[in-house]
């Protein structure tokens, strides 16, 4: 692990979405699924930011525009450097995976670490049962990587779920938890890796509880709440752990309590009470 960032060169760039670039690097440092690395343009700064692939070759990139950084990050061309610290923080539990069902669920870019899990998966497919991956968006102009996508349906049961209507037969209308619920999936010998927005990730996880699967086979990606991937800067605290050191992966029965508490600190704070 180095804290010292490499210059590397983009061999593929294009627009994935509006204010979302898809970036291929030309890279050997592939991050396992769940990993993170930092990315920067010297004299502007560096972000946080999952691979979306996994390949000794290259790093595949998501990036929202959404402040200086990365609008600039967002403007890279092909042929164009990026500089890249890594890789840090703890994965997906991958030593467990074996012979067990595997339920992915991700919202928006945070499908980037379960498309880098995806592809590790499809590496190792004959050591694991069966594979359900449920993505949402907002709606169909807002869909990432239409083409692993597309790939990933020829081995895998890939579910997009919409949350504005469509008429389209291969899209589901409603909120991923929605989705999931309606689906009748099957869960006896699953473990189940989310990312997103954690008001989704809490969403899904009371469905997958419902439907049987208890906290200790659910795993939270926290990535969101990452900063400098040192334990540095305290952004992402959370009582005694760092997302950043500690994660950004977590088992959700061994984070639910830290995240209970800090919602009921915060709710003291706003009443006052």
């Amino acid at each position: 692990m180095s804290y010292n960032s490499k210059k590397y060169k983009i061999i593929e760039a294009r627009e994935e979405i509006e204010d979302v670039k898809f970036l291929r690097v030309e890279c050997n440092l592939n991050p396992a699924p769940g990993q993170f690395f930092q990315a920067s343009i010297p004299g502007i700064g560096e972000c946080p930011l999952a691979s979306c692939s996994y390949s000794k070759e290259y790093l595949e990139i998501l990036i929202k525009g959404a402040g200086s950084l990365t609008n600039k990050i967002c403007k890279l061309k092909k042929g164009d450097f990026i500089w890249i610290r890594g890789n840090y923080g703890n994965g997906f539990p991958l030593d467990k995976l074996e012979g067990k069902n595997i339920i992915l669920v991700a919202g928006g870019t945070g499908i980037a670490p379960i498309a880098s899990f995806l592809d590790y998966i499809n590496k190792n497919r004959k050591k694991l049962g069966n594979v359900s991956a449920y993505f949402g968006f907002r709606d169909e102009k807002h869909i990432l990587v239409k083409e692993k996508l597309s790939k990933w349906r020829k081995n895998f049961k890939i579910v997009v779920c919409l949350d504005k209507k469509t008429e389209k037969n291969n899209y589901e209308e409603g909120f991923v938890n929605q989705v999931i619920q309606k689906s009748r999936l099957k869960v006896n010998n699953s473990l189940a890796f989310l990312c997103g927005p954690e008001v989704m990730m809490k969403g899904v996880t009371e469905t997958l509880n419902n439907l049987g699967i208890k906290n200790n086979s659910i795993y939270w990606s926290m990535e969101r709440r990452m900063e400098c991937a040192m334990g540095s800067c305290g952004r992402c605290l959370l009582q005694d752990v760092y997302v950043c050191k500690d994660g950004p992966v977590f088992r959700y029965d061994k984070i639910k309590p830290k995240l209970d508490n800090e919602e009921s600190s915060n709710k003291i704070l706003i009443e006052g009470k």
